[in-house]
């Protein structure tokens, strides 16, 4: 059987990322300081061998897990940089904090994903579990980044405007 059809590649250089302390007001943070990691949806599954005709397993699957975002940022001690934004949220009473990307980045109806708290209807914030400073290596090239971990029920998944958004909020 041929394939008729080409799968074309993303470059994910041009991606998109917005963070948030309220879910309301979203701050750009993706202009070459930050990364995501490999983010991970799954359902524990489980399984019974009964009696009868077949000679399968039966499968039964349960809730959705909550979902981990590690985002990387390049250390940066302005006054609000993701960095320090992230750090003072963390020690405060409240450490949440909100997430949404666009791998394609700021494209016309482009797919975007965003922290939820309802199973992907709106936004949320996800509670900040972890934050990471690399460890301070003369003999190392690399730049100082900070690492934040945030632990969130869901991700919403959505489309951006049409045409010409210039932030990640959702089609209208």
């Amino acid at each position: 059987m041929s394939h008729s059809g080409v799968l074309a590649g993303l470059y994910a250089g041009n991606f998109a990322v917005e963070i948030s302390t309220d879910a309301t007001t979203w701050t750009a943070v993706s202009n070459a300081t930050v990364k995501v990691d490999d983010v991970e949806l799954s359902r524990p599954s489980g399984e019974a061998y009964v009696g009868g005709s077949s000679d399968y397993a039966t499968i039964t699957v349960g809730k959705r897990e909550p979902v981990e975002l590690t985002l990387t940022f390049l250390y940066n001690e302005a006054a609000n940089s993701a960095a320090n934004t992230i750090f003072d949220r963390f020690q405060s009473a409240t450490p949440t904090l909100g997430v949404r990307w666009s791998p394609r980045g700021l494209v016309g109806s482009a797919r975007a994903y965003g922290t939820s708290n309802d199973g992907g209807t709106t936004f949320g914030l996800g509670v900040i579990t972890g934050v990471t400073l690399s460890a301070l290596d003369p003999s190392d090239a690399e730049p100082y980044v900070a690492m934040v971990t945030v632990r969130t029920p869901s991700i919403r998944q959505y489309t951006l405007a049409a045409s010409n958004p210039t932030n990640l909020n959702p089609a209208s």
